[in-house]
């Protein structure tokens, strides 16, 4: 196992083995997102830039943190809820081999776009400090706001400030 993925397997069990709660979104200043273009599972490179001009959740996780795995099933419940109205959700994976995180999505299937991090890469552009870690990007490509650790997504506070930056 190399150093960085060590670290991240550290930071997200050891820091955040939490139960999912409903913590707040942190709003951050409104500055433009980290550019991410990272390949799919399947090998398709997808850029956030293709999402230009919708909302989008970004996930950073990993099969290895408890809390990313238990947070997955209310991420796909939100996509499905607020898909329509343009919300679009796309999961990171952190350090991860391909095969594994196949493997883990065969078990648990999402329909959002699960891009590869290998080496941490866009996890360290978009200062991430743990996993999991989830960022808004509003409709202009901007960071709006920030979370750290697992949750229960289809909490009202949280449904309630997607639906807030959907409607802007």
């Amino acid at each position: 196992m190399n150093t960085r993925r060590l670290l991240v397997a550290l930071l997200a069990t050891g820091c955040f083995g939490l139960s999912l709660a409903a913590p707040a979104l942190t709003p951050v200043e409104p500055t433009a997102a980290a550019p991410t273009k990272l390949n799919d599972v399947q090998g398709k490179t997808v850029s956030l830039q293709d999402f230009r001009g919708k909302v989008v959740l970004v996930n950073f996780w990993a099969t290895y943190c408890k809390p990313c795995r238990e947070e997955m099933p209310s991420l796909e419940r939100l996509k499905t809820r607020l898909g329509a109205r343009g919300l679009n959700v796309i999961g990171i994976a952190v350090a991860e081999e391909t095969s594994v995180v196949t493997r883990f999505l065969s078990t648990r299937p999402v329909s959002f776009p699960i891009l590869l991090d290998r080496e941490a890469a866009s996890m360290a552009q978009w200062k991430a400090i743990a996993l999991p870690s989830t960022y808004l990007v509003d409709r202009r490509g901007r960071l709006r706001a920030k979370l750290v650790g697992g949750t229960d997504w289809e909490s009202p506070a949280l449904v309630d400030a997607l639906e807030r930056l959907l409607n802007e």
